[in-house]
């Protein structure tokens, strides 16, 4: 969701200048509103893809802050005592600076869920929402519980792709170096001895000595060339018409959506399970993971999906109309609602959709690797070819 800078004044009439993430203008309006604030401006924060965020902090840094937090709160401090313990990082400055921050606002009165909803490029909405359900039961260790689970199993879902992505980026390093050694030492020999040879040489080959005579601009122009349509292809998936093209193209594309889709599927069975089950009720908690969610075509059908839900519809019926979930998991939502049993059904649709993201994964890696390697060797063989062309009609060139 973009992000909104905004300025408002609190019931002391103390201005206050922050930012927090929302749907659109209207809706953050109402929530600010909703908190006693008088909104003065509101604007969307533009992010470039040279902006350099401080807040930014890896999810494994955030799991282990988080578990500390949960266990001294079990242990029985208070939510001060607690931020003040967990705020020293030094593996984690960002995330530091920020906890310093919520630890300051707490100790002046304010609620945690408020003091963390400065930083939504750390504090996700199913965090907040934790929180707020936490403070209105008096008790914050059963929620934060429930979105440790979830964090656990989405940091080991993208720990598996990321280690599945190691093996093809390594071959894809060593073509370069391999192609970077030919075009640097290997070819400037041969065309100095092509260049004795005072004969047309084949066609490939005169290719291939024109860009090793022109290595050293054409290598800084594709560079160029290259980082400049990447930041102009950053900068433009920045914006929210970007972003709902490429997340509307990842659905629809067929070998892209084979792995978008049941990620989608169990990001959003997992919060909303999780909501669930720390009391938020269906309404909360389908806007709640509305929010949460990363692709903004997916968004765009839980709203519907909300607003059938309000016009009286039961939740799998909506899901089954939006095409949101494939008709075994809605049939398995349809027997939970007449069962009670929606929280524990949601967290078995999400671990069956991540074990078929993980075995879809597993089986691409498979085939990648092979089709790397067979065109990394065609390509190397390619060039190495072209490079001995002329040596094997040495005997026309001689005649």
């Amino acid at each position: 969701m973009p992000i909104y800078v905004y300025k408002a004044l609190n019931p002391s009439g103390q201005e206050l200048i922050s930012e927090l993430t929302a749907s659109n203008e209207d809706e953050l309006k109402r929530e600010l509103e909703n908190q006693g604030l008088l909104v003065k401006q509101v604007s969307q924060k533009k992010i470039f893809f040279f902006s350099f965020q401080n807040q930014n902090v890896k999810p494994q840094d955030f799991l282990q802050c988080n578990q500390e937090i949960i266990t001294l709160l079990k242990a029985g401090l208070t939510v001060p005592e607690v931020l003040d313990l967990v705020s020293d990082r030094p593996d984690a400055p960002g995330l530091t600076a920020v906890l310093k921050r919520i630890l300051e606002d707490v100790r002046k009165g304010t609620q945690l869920s408020d003091a963390c909803m400065k930083y939504p490029r750390i504090f996700d909405n199913l965090y907040l929402s934790s929180l707020k359900t936490g403070e209105r039961t008096g008790q914050l260790v059963t929620p934060l519980g429930r979105y440790q689970e979830y964090l656990i199993q989405k940091v080991t879902l993208q720990n598996k792709v990321s280690m599945a992505m190691v093996y093809p980026l390594f071959l894809l390093g060593v073509l370069v170096m391999v192609l970077g050694f030919l075009f640097t030492f290997v070819m400037p020999r041969f065309a100095a001895l092509y260049s004795d040879f005072n004969t047309a040489l084949p066609l490939p080959t005169r290719i291939l000595m024109v860009l090793v005579k022109h290595i050293s601009w054409i290598v800084p122009l594709m560079g160029g060339g290259g980082f400049l349509a990447w930041a102009l292809w950053k900068t433009w998936t920045s914006t929210e018409k970007g972003r709902s093209w490429i997340d509307e193209a990842k659905q629809r594309l067929p070998l892209v959506s084979r792995f978008t889709q049941p990620f989608m599927i169990s990001q959003l069975a997992r919060t909303l399970s999780t909501l669930l089950s720390g009391g938020t009720s269906l309404m909360e908690a389908l806007k709640v993971t509305r929010e949460s969610l990363t692709n903004l075509f997916f968004s765009a059908k839980m709203d519907h999906v909300i607003q059938r839900v309000m016009d009286g519809e039961s939740l799998s019926v909506a899901i089954n109309g939006e095409k949101l979930m494939p008709r075994s998991a809605v049939k398995l939502i349809e027997v939970a609602e007449a069962s009670g049993q929606l929280e524990q059904m949601l967290q078995e649709i999400a671990r069956s959709h991540e074990q078929i993201l993980e075995s879809r994964v597993q089986k691409a890696m498979t085939l990648i690797e092979p089709i790397f390697i067979l065109l990394a060797g065609l390509l190397i063989g390619t060039v190495i070819v072209v490079m001995y062309l002329p040596i094997m009609h040495l005997s026309d060139i001689v005649k």
